[in-house]
């Protein structure tokens, strides 16, 4: 019987480790994928508008949420506190027909102060989502 390795095992272990290797290589480099990256930022956005309708139904006072007017890259509003929470949209483009998106005491919808409706349209290589917000403050998404 000879002690050692045959060239085999060493073959196949070496490849094993290549492959391992390889893979982890690719995942370090890789980019979050797009998708993901819009789903992630629609529902956020879809959170923090049906947040700020219930805390305007909640303390019977109107709220607010404004989208920055430059280039549309972040949103702002308050939160239970009074402190200003900014939230950005990393990396997607953004169309929308208002910048300012305000909810009533009854939960009703007004968009820069005339508007009974607004749409925002996310868009991200080859992926967008479209959401909705009606008079009522009803949501809707379409795209992903």
């Amino acid at each position: 019987m000879k002690k050692g390795f045959s060239f085999l095992e060493v073959i196949v272990v070496i490849s094993i480790l290549g492959i391992l290797l390889w893979i982890t290589y690719n995942s370090i480099l890789s980019k979050p994928d797009s998708k993901i990256l819009l789903q992630n930022t629609t529902n956020q956005f879809i959170q923090d508008i049906r947040y700020i309708r219930q805390r305007a139904i909640i303390n019977k006072t109107d709220w607010i949420l404004i989208i920055s007017p430059q280039a549309y890259t972040s949103y702002t509003f308050l939160d239970d506190k009074g402190k200003i929470v900014t939230r950005f949209f990393n990396n997607i483009s953004v169309n929308t027909t208002a910048t300012l998106f305000s909810f009533d005491r009854d939960g009703n919808f007004t968009a820069d102060y005339t508007e009974t409706y607004a749409i925002l349209t996310l868009i991200i290589d080859n992926y967008t989502s479209t959401i909705r917000i009606n008079s009522l403050g009803f949501i809707e998404v379409e795209g992903l």
